[in-house]
């Protein structure tokens, strides 16, 4: 309890470390760029730039899929494509606010209320489809670390523990769908478990109610909607993938040989450097390091290709942050602005 209270207290001063460690060791890499070299690269940029763009693209429209597959009859009162900019936006809030996935989620929720959309519904289906999104890029982590440490590295010594790991992720990932879809409601049974042995505030009668609820309408549309829910899971990774195809566009675009499974390796290792430093808004300083990292781990040493790819995937990000914006306006304008109370 005393270092949760340190780290609360000291949270700014942390971060503010944090940042400035990552962007000098980010700093150490731009001064070893060959500029003459970086010049060729440059040059090839704006059809990279495309191909980012593209594969971003259906990666956000994945997800959204997915998202509507699990939203069910509730998304017919927005449709697709107001769907996919308020997914947008939220992600995009995720991404610059220190709070993170709860900002994130929780304009999700305000949005979707704008269109009349049950709460319970609503807040369900973002629980949802952010656990596939989660369970799916964990997947993906493991077959990553499993080809590059048994196959691009080659160390076989090492293959039994990570087998073991992905076992047991497997299992955990299994009994977590399981805890959260469950017809005994066990999510809702714990949250009222904890609230007799806590004297937390939060933890009204009404959202112990809620969660009971939630959890009740999560657990009726796995047990009538199995295969909905499991393509609802392949769609997510391939959102994964597609983020993971602008990382193999530019590579290729440079004239590197990179397969698609070292360019999902790459994209997996950074969302993880990505997720560990949350806490800084846009992840500033380290998304660079992460992708130093990754190539690192398959085999391109070139700060001039890092510089590049880094630079490429900031100019998406921004495009995107831009794009979000446009979101925004449009449906503040277009929705309706009084609430309704929660059904």
């Amino acid at each position: 309890m005393k270092l949760i209270a340190f780290l609360r207290k000291y949270k700014k001063h942390i971060i503010a470390l944090l940042l400035v460690f990552v962007l000098i060791l980010v700093g150490k890499f731009i001064s070893k760029v060959d500029f003459k070299e970086l010049g060729n690269y440059l040059i090839q940029m704006p059809e990279m730039f495309v191909g980012v763009l593209v594969a971003s693209f259906l990666a956000y429209t994945a997800s959204t899929i997915a998202w509507k597959l699990i939203l069910g009859e509730e998304s017919k009162k927005l449709g697709f494509i107001n769907l996919f900019m308020i997914k947008h936006v939220g992600e995009i809030l995720t991404t610059f606010n220190p709070t993170g996935i709860i900002a994130g989620e929780g304009i999700k929720a305000v949005y979707l209320r704008k269109y009349d959309v049950d709460t319970r519904y609503s807040v369900s289906s973002i629980a949802m489809i952010r656990i596939l999104l989660m369970v799916s890029g964990v997947f993906l982590m493991l077959i990553s670390g499993v080809y590059l440490i048994a196959v691009k590295a080659g160390d076989s010594s090492k293959l039994l523990y990570v087998i073991i790991t992905v076992v047991l992720t497997a299992v955990f990932s299994y009994f977590l769908m399981v805890y959260l879809l469950n017809p005994k409601l066990y999510l809702g049974k714990t949250v009222e478990y904890i609230s007799k042995k806590k004297s937390w505030s939060f933890l009204t009668d009404k959202v112990i109610s809620s969660a009971y609820e939630i959890n009740k309408i999560s657990s009726n549309f796995f047990m009538a909607n199995k295969v909905r829910f499991i393509v609802a899971f392949l769609l997510c990774m391939l959102h994964w993938i597609f983020l993971a195809v602008e990382f193999y566009i530019i590579f290729n675009i440079l004239g590197l040989n990179v397969s698609v499974i070292d360019s999902i390796a790459v994209q997996m290792g950074v969302i993880l450097f990505i997720t560990l430093g949350a806490v800084v808004p846009g992840q500033i300083g380290i998304e660079e390091y992460g992708n130093k990292v990754m190539f690192d781990a398959i085999g391109i040493q070139s700060n001039e290709v890092w510089f590049v790819a880094t630079l490429m995937r900031r100019a998406r990000l921004v495009f995107w942050l831009l794009v979000a914006g446009i979101f925004m306006l449009f449906i503040s304008k277009t929705s309706n602005m009084k609430f309704k109370s929660p059904q």
